[in-house]
């Protein structure tokens, strides 16, 4: 019984909801068994860590002590139990819902003919759903599950009596909408991920639908969906509509649950880092704006922590735009919430890349001696400071030797995989440059180019900066 359902459903409930399940199980309403009380309470007194003095043959004994052993009806009152637990957990969502419980009261009510009583209802819930500033997917799901109970309390009239069909039509379109947009976007994202040719089904005729009928852009969570869509779909207009998207997004905050929110938001954060990974660093400031808009809606932070590899990115990201101070800020402020055992390494390689955006070369090599090499990406990160200082100070035989060595680490790294490419990329310009002869200006030119114009390459600001730095 230990490893059973029951026992890690139970578990997993919070203090909260196993006192409040304590009162559900002992009410005769729901349960009149004594020996499922019995059950509960053993559990209920039983901690996590103990959980396996829960064999069934001492389970049959503490409740029915004066019988045989008997395994199978223990089985059975775990069953009933389990049940009793679902049930309880389906009533504290409806409870926790109050446009789900009025609709349930409504449908009782049209049943038992109390047509006074549905109409209160009914235009209590209009208003409460009128007043919150929320108008997501789950908005219109819960008006249209509201117009459809209406519609079944107005259809037993008169065929020529007012009804609530054209509203109920067009509720249904805003909730069918908003969810297919919403799909797509997730299908075109695994998609991409996957290689695999998803069937989008409806939706073109949907996409051609919304060209002539605008107005249903009004509606966030329509507009939101359709302009990423379009953003990651179009190639020749993407910019424009991720922008439309992005202000949308920041328009609309309030409109849409913590947990729809994040979604968006995190579509936006991969579209940024989707575009800057294969060349576009105009999406770098879009990017930064998108993890500042992280960091003040606290999606970043989870549970207290912040993870230290959205950490490193943040800091990269901010230096390669210039924000110094900004992320010295940063780093002082999020240090504490990094988890202990990533926090020295993260922290100093940090600091070695803030130091290295000042010019101070000897502190950057200190804080660099002090980032641990235990983790593959930021020994990576460690190796690319340390190659731009030696470059900087001139140290032209150590960068040799470390772009060489480099190279091997490379190689031998079977888990870089998509990586690979952008580091050999890095070491590869690096030796260009340092190979050039110093006064021809026509290979240091064309160099600019080729770097400026190619794709997956590292550090594409940095080195072009060191071949000119007046036109970065």
């Amino acid at each position: 019984m230990y490893s059973s359902k029951l026992v890690d459903l139970f578990y997993r409930l919070t203090k909260k909801q196993q006192r409040a399940l304590k009162k559900f199980v002992r009410s005769p309403y729901y349960n009149k068994r004594q020996d499922v009380v019995a059950l509960f309470d053993l559990l209920y007194t039983t901690p996590l860590e103990n959980r396996l003095a829960l064999k069934k043959e001492n389970v049959s004994q503490k409740i029915y002590p004066n019988a045989p052993q008997d395994v199978d009806k223990v089985d059975y009152l775990m069953s009933f139990l389990s049940k009793l637990i679902e049930q309880f957990l389906v009533q504290e969502q409806v409870n926790e819902n109050s446009i789900e419980h009025t609709i349930c009261l409504m449908r009782a009510y049209r049943r038992l003919g109390m047509s006074k009583h549905f109409e209160q209802q009914y235009r209590k819930s209009s208003q409460i759903l009128q007043k919150r500033a929320l108008r997501d997917i789950n908005y219109h799901e819960k008006v249209f599950a509201l117009e459809n109970e209406r519609y079944d309390f107005l259809s037993p009239q008169k065929r020529e009596a007012t009804k609530n069909l054209q509203l109920l039509s067009q509720t249904l379109d805003l909730r069918f909408l908003a969810q297919k947009l919403k799909d797509a976007c997730r299908l075109l994202a695994h998609q991409a991920v996957v290689s695999r040719d998803y069937d989008f089904g409806l939706l073109d005729a949907i996409l051609e639908y919304l060209k002539t009928h605008q107005t249903l852009l009004e509606h966030p969570a329509i507009a939101s969906y359709y302009f990423f869509y379009l953003a990651s779909k179009d190639a020749r207009k993407e910019g424009p509509y991720f922008y439309k998207f992005k202000d949308l997004l920041q328009r609309n905050l309030s409109c849409f649950k913590t947990s729809e929110l994040e979604d968006l938001y995190t579509l936006g954060v991969n579209y940024c880092v989707k575009k800057i990974n294969i060349g576009q660093s105009d999406f770098e400031k879009e990017l930064f704006e998108m993890y500042n808009l992280g960091l003040e809606l606290g999606f970043l932070i989870q549970q207290g922590k912040l993870n230290h590899f959205k950490f490193n990115n943040i800091c990269k990201l901010a230096l390669r735009l210039g924000k110094i101070s900004w992320t010295q800020e940063f780093i002082e402020i999020h240090q504490p919430l990094l988890a202990e055992k990533h926090r020295k390494s993260y922290i100093n390689n940090a600091w070695s890349m803030l130091y290295f955006a000042k010019g101070d070369y000897d502190k950057t090599l200190l804080f660099l001696q002090e980032v641990g090499q235990e983790e593959l990406f930021i020994t990576m990160d460690t190796k690319i400071v340390l190659i731009k200082v030696f470059y900087m100070q001139q140290e032209y035989d150590a960068l040799e030797a470390l772009l060489n060595s480099f190279a091997v680490y490379i190689r031998r790294k079977e888990v870089l995989a998509y990586h690979r490419e952008i580091y050999k990329n890095f070491i590869r310009y690096v030796q260009k440059i340092i190979r050039l002869a110093p006064y021809d200006k026509i290979a240091k030119k064309a160099l600019f180019q080729e770097i400026k114009l190619g794709q997956k390459i590292l550090e594409k600001k940095w080195l072009l900066a060191c071949l000119n730095p007046f036109e970065v």
